[in-house]
């Protein structure tokens, strides 16, 4: 495959840290935002998000995924990407979530759960932003990331995919993934907010599409 649809880019190892590091996600947030368009945030989401975790504690959220929505293509991709556990491949309507953002090797660590009727789908993942923000999921499956604010909420929306080998990641072109993916944090309340997730491929359209609404469990 020709060097013009497949990029190299170098990423030189994260230097290690401490196992007893803390910080929270909003730390991760506010500094790739930077601070004019952090202020612009919902104060919930902000103070949702301003939550020290550690390797022993985590950040909980539970509720309902209403509406798990997988395409008939989308369930082909999802189950021949299905050793990198990132997609359900099936529709699914008031779903049990759980979702936990805790640390790692001092890197940010995220953990979905959904209860699929019999099935429960998990994956989970590494939130980076050294050298650029980034997501990486189950063997070296990745995608870049912008966030944005609109109307107060908060938008994931990814800048490309990648695959990592070792200090290197390999740059996919867009026909090769699975689309265009936003998420969409919005607030209902301090306890309360939604997500909203849509993945639209540029030629088979809305292969996935999430909506559900969560709150904090206070242990």
């Amino acid at each position: 495959m020709s060097i013009s649809l497949l990029q190299l880019e170098k990423l030189w190892p994260d230097p290690a840290a401490p196992s007893c590091q803390v910080k929270s996600f909003g730390e991760v947030l506010r500094s790739e935002m930077g601070e004019p368009a952090w202020r612009q945030l919902q104060q919930d989401i902000i103070s949702r998000f301003n939550v020290y975790v550690s390797e022993d504690k985590a950040l909980t959220f539970t509720g309902k995924m209403q509406w798990v929505y997988c395409s008939p293509i989308g369930s082909i991709i999802a189950k021949v990407i299905k050793p990198f556990s990132i997609l359900p491949d099936l529709c699914a309507r008031e779903a049990d979530f759980t979702f936990d953002i805790g640390l790692h090797d001092g890197e940010i660590s995220k953990q979905r759960g959904y209860e699929l009727g019999k099935q429960q789908f998990i994956f989970k993942s590494l939130f980076k932003n050294s050298p650029r923000l980034h997501e990486e999921f189950n063997g070296g499956i990745g995608m870049y990331l912008k966030l944005l604010v609109k109307r107060g909420s908060l938008l994931f929306r990814d800048k490309g995919y990648f695959f990592r080998i070792k200090s290197w990641r390999l740059s996919l072109p867009r026909w090769l993934t699975v689309g265009y993916f936003d998420l969409l944090h919005r607030n209902i309340d301090e306890q309360r907010f939604q997500i909203i997730i849509r993945v639209v491929h540029p030629l088979f359209g809305t292969l996935f599409y999430q909506r559900g609404e969560f709150e904090r469990r206070l242990d």
